[in-house]
């Protein structure tokens, strides 16, 4: 329905109104029985006249009600079509009232922008700022100007600048009137204008570096001109005749430029060198260069300097060439430097070759390492293999034990025979738990359990060999926090040296376990065999250091057990004289390292030992 629609009913609704008043306060024709013709017609006259000024008040009103609407029309324009936004919030930052280009600018219709809050439409990193501005822009007499970002409906990121303005109200709490301009474009430009003021600035710096390179570059090229040797001599008949000497000749040879001028060319020349004058002055006549070679020249003290000289000539006429530019360089310095580089670069050969060789030996080494552990697990698979059959064997034993009625001396034979199948079990038990891989978990160890098993694993060794083992255990040793298997490897890398170490029949072996202090517990391998020699004893420790034959030993042993007993917390002490035999001492902490706990992980790898293979293993020094 359109305003003038509006306008006409509201008319017509005023005219029923009106009748209906008229119709009770109509008059009888009693009324007018006293009244003169005269006085009727004046009557009629003042309601003509009042007609008349209705119609006038009518028509006023209809003119003014259309200014209404043109105004109304221009505010449309000027309000909801201003290129500018505007919008007004109440204190809560609810949407009261917004225009068309605001909600277009927030991409929403107009219709539900309405009493929604702004803060949605709000960048989430400025919508602290923007409050503190309409806090700012209430206080002040003033728009309050800022910017801001703000996002669309759709998502998008767009700059606005803000004209706010606070509303105070008589009754009720305060609105903020907000002027919108979309201001992308300028933040854009000036983003661009930046970038291209850094750009600008770039080249700048650029180009100033650029020319204080050239200046440098010249710099350096008139400090070489000065320090080279630049001579120009005349060409005569069998000689050449100085003309320019110049500074860095001057300082070359020690001859100033008016002593040298006019003089032969073999001034500079050694006496030896004088007779080939005339060849090259032949050569050069006929436009011959001479393209840097070496030289011995002399200087004024007689000093002799090898040089490097580039001579061309110039200055053709008449069928022959008349003046020659040399340039010649003192090249004492580099030939030194050459010579010391050959000299360094036969030592490097030399340190290639014996590193080549050392490299040779240490992979030889590792393949026999290799081949141990090979052999180690393929030993721990055999173990598994026999433990299966020998426990059918030894129920069987056991079973016959109970139910077999047997001579005193059969019963002795199968006791004995169910105690080697015991020790046979024990034995590849210790086998295969020394083969599994580290857990690295530290828990509680009984050293004195461990020694035992391993002892057992080189009972035979022993044997072979006549060695006496002898076993000087401490009373109530405390068990220690440790990784049980890294450990017994090291005790089994002792033992392994302790046996080797005892070439003759009949050494002795002594294992001894003390409480070194309150927080430690050491751990003595004793052997009576050859003993280190006093020059081997810095380098025991040494990785694939080995004093044994190659497929006896691969130098891994000690360096492994010291890296491992390190990473425990714990140390090893030597004590050896040639031919007296040697003790290895273990030192471990009874509650671990210091910043471990039971349970913890202690990793070991082969670089703490000074390897960078971590598929090695050892199998003694």
């Amino acid at each position: 329905m359109t305003t003038t629609d509006v306008h006409h009913k509201h008319a017509a609704d005023m005219r029923r109104r009106a009748e209906a008043k008229v119709r009770e306060e109509q008059l009888s024709p009693e009324d007018f029985e006293g009244l003169s013709g005269r006085e009727i017609e004046r009557l009629f006259h003042e309601l003509r006249v009042q007609q008349i000024q209705l119609e006038m008040q009518n028509e006023e009103l209809r003119r003014a009600h259309a200014e209404l609407e043109a105004t109304r029309a221009r505010y449309f324009d000027l309000y909801d079509l201003a290129p500018v936004g505007y919008l007004t919030l109440s204190d809560k930052g609810v949407i009261l009232e917004a225009n068309l280009t605001a909600a277009n600018f927030l991409g929403v219709s107009r219709c539900t922008l309405t009493k929604r809050h702004l803060a949605p439409f709000l960048y989430k990193e400025d919508q602290d700022a923007f409050y503190l501005h309409c806090k700012q822009g209430g206080c002040q007499n003033e728009p309050y100007m800022c910017e801001v970002r703000m996002v669309r409906q759709d998502g998008t990121v767009f700059w606005a600048q803000m004209a706010i303005t606070g509303l105070r109200q008589a009754e009720g709490p305060d609105l903020y009137r907000i002027a919108l301009s979309n201001i992308t474009a300028q933040k854009q430009m000036e983003q661009a204008l930046r970038e291209s003021e850094r750009q600008r600035h770039l080249e700048q710096e650029t180009a100033n570096a650029q020319l204080e390179e050239q200046a440098e570059s010249l710099a350096s090229i008139y400090k070489a001109l000065d320090s080279v040797g630049l001579i120009v001599c005349d060409l005569i008949e069998n000689d050449a005749l100085i003309r320019i000497f110049n500074s860095g000749a001057e300082k070359l040879f020690g001859w100033r430029q008016d002593e040298a001028a006019g003089k032969s060319i073999t001034l500079i020349y050694p006496p030896e060198l004088v007779r080939i004058m005339p060849t090259r002055v032949k050569k050069l006549s006929r436009g011959e260069a001479m393209q840097s070679f070496d030289m011995c020249l002399v200087r004024k003290s007689g000093e002799r300097f090898p040089a490097i000289i580039s001579v061309h000539p110039f200055d053709h006429r008449e069928g022959r060439f008349h003046k020659v530019v040399g340039i010649c360089r003192d090249i004492s310095k580099l030939k030194q430097a050459q010579m010391e580089l050959e000299s360094v670069n036969e030592e490097l050969e030399r340190r290639v070759e014996q590193r080549t060789r050392e490299l040779q030996e240490t992979y030889k080494q590792y393949l026999h390492a290799e081949k141990l552990s090979a052999i180690g697990k393929l030993s721990a698979s055999i173990a598994h293999e026999f433990n299966n059959p020998l426990q059918a064997i030894l129920s069987i034993l056991k079973g016959l034990k109970k139910r077999a009625i047997l001579e005193e001396e059969d019963k002795a034979l199968l006791d004995a025979a169910i105690g080697e199948g015991a020790r046979i079990k024990e034995l590849i038990r210790s086998l295969q738990e020394f083969n599994r891989p580290s857990s690295g978990q530290m828990a509680p160890m009984d050293v004195h359990k461990s020694l035992d098993a391993l002892l057992l694993l080189h009972k035979n060794e022993f044997k072979s060999k006549r060695i006496n083992v002898q076993c000087e255990y401490a009373q109530g040793l405390p068990r220690i926090l440790a990784v049980s298997d890294q450990i017994k490897q090291v005790l089994l890398n002792l033992l392994t040296n302790a046996v080797d170490a005892c070439q003759v029949p009949g050494g002795v072996i002594t294992v001894s376990t003390r409480l070194e202090d309150a927080d430690r517990v050491a751990v003595a391998i004793k052997d009576s065999g050859v003993g280190i020699q006093p020059e081997d004893m810095d380098r025991i420790f040494q990785p694939f250091y080995t004093t044994k034959p190659a497929v006896k030993g691969t130098g891994l042993g000690l360096s492994v057990s010291h890296g491992i007993v390190n990473n425990h917390g714990g140390e090893i002490r030597v004590n050896s004289r040639p031919g007296k035999g040697a003790t290895f001492t273990i030192v471990l902490p009874i509650k671990g390292k210091k910043d471990a706990d039971e349970g913890a992980v202690v990793s070991f790898r082969l670089e703490d030992a000074g390897l960078a293979h971590d598929s090695i293993r050892p199998a003694g020094n």
